[in-house]
């Protein structure tokens, strides 16, 4: 079969409901494979990428068709609640990922850590409330009205996209080159200024940073991380799919990393001057180095985190 039609029921699977996607796609394959052969008979030749287009287009947009197997809605339309769910789904999981990384920013550096972290749950559990229920208005609103939405029935089945939902429809899936040679770039970078062959750019103010004694601790737990990287990267680049042993073990070291990362953010003076040559407040260069680190630590962290739940999606979509 086409690339095209498993393209289409690749970002089809994603909105399809977990426990019948695979029955419901495989019954789409084989309605699709008759209409194909069906065209193609017609014509008596292969079909083309438009004319496959054009049949794709004929069975509908993948999200409308999934929302066809989902549960009746009263309030909302099935020719709406599709959108309506999936942008549902969009509001809610930013919520949630703000409102978790301020309970992380609240936990690393709030004095009374747990009661506070604990108040901006119950503060964005209302602010979820009152988004799901402004969205569920304007989408019925949005029904009651018979709206219609052209880019849900003139799509291109070579261009549709689930964005980042297609994990769910995928999990185990190919692994994009240029994603692994930018991390192979980024571990290599951050390998180099971690046993101080990259400097600190503070030279052009004057002034030579380097990584203070309270590193120590992180030293060779780093390097050893880097170099089991660079392994699990090697092999992603030879062999560009994802398993469930290469799954794993991406969670296992993205797990160590975010308990190091944690732990290294909770440190204090992981910077410290090395040379003055000719800076005339080297303190205040000093603290804007170690608020950037605090930064980037946290940045780090969350990244982490949100790798660390994508990982955990493909185990339990797969």
């Amino acid at each position: 079969m086409s690339t095209l039609v498993d393209h289409y029921l690749l970002q089809l699977r994603t909105f399809l409901p977990s426990k019948q996607r695979d029955d419901i796609a495989s019954e789409l394959r084989e309605s699709i494979t008759s209409a194909v052969e069906e065209r193609e008979r017609e014509l008596g030749r292969p079909l083309s990428d438009n004319e496959l287009n054009e049949v794709l287009r004929g069975f509908g947009h993948p999200m409308v068709v999934a929302g066809r197997y989902l549960p009746m809605q009263q309030l909302i339309g099935p020719d709406v609640f599709p959108l309506y769910w999936y942008v549902m789904q969009a509001v809610l999981i930013v919520i949630t990922v703000v409102g978790g990384l301020l309970m992380g920013v609240l936990l690393l550096t709030a004095p009374n850590p747990i009661q506070a972290a604990l108040q901006v749950a119950i503060n964005f559990w209302w602010i979820a409330l009152q988004v799901a229920a402004v969205v569920t208005f304007v989408f019925a609103t949005l029904d009651y009205c018979k709206a219609r939405f052209s880019f849900l029935e003139k799509f291109d089945a070579r261009s549709v996209s689930a964005g980042v939902w297609g994990v769910r429809g995928s999990p185990l899936s190919a692994i994009p080159r240029s994603d692994t040679v930018w991390e192979i770039a980024a571990t290599a970078l951050l390998l180099l200024w971690w046993i101080e062959w990259v400097p600190f750019p503070s030279t052009s103010l004057g002034i030579v940073l380097q990584l203070s004694a309270a590193v120590d601790p992180f030293f060779y737990p780093v390097i050893v991380l880097c170099v089991v990287e660079f392994v699990r990267l090697g092999v992603d680049l030879v062999r560009p799919y994802r398993t469930l042993p290469r799954v794993l073990v991406r969670l296992a070291l993205n797990l160590v990393w975010l308990a190091l990362i944690v732990l290294a953010y909770r440190t204090e003076g992981l910077v410290e001057i090395a040379e003055n040559i000719s800076a005339e407040y080297p303190e205040g260069i000093l603290r804007i180095a170690q608020i950037s680190m605090s930064i980037a630590l946290f940045v780090m962290a969350a990244v982490t985190a949100i790798l660390v739940a994508t990982d955990l999606v493909r185990l339990f979509r797969r």
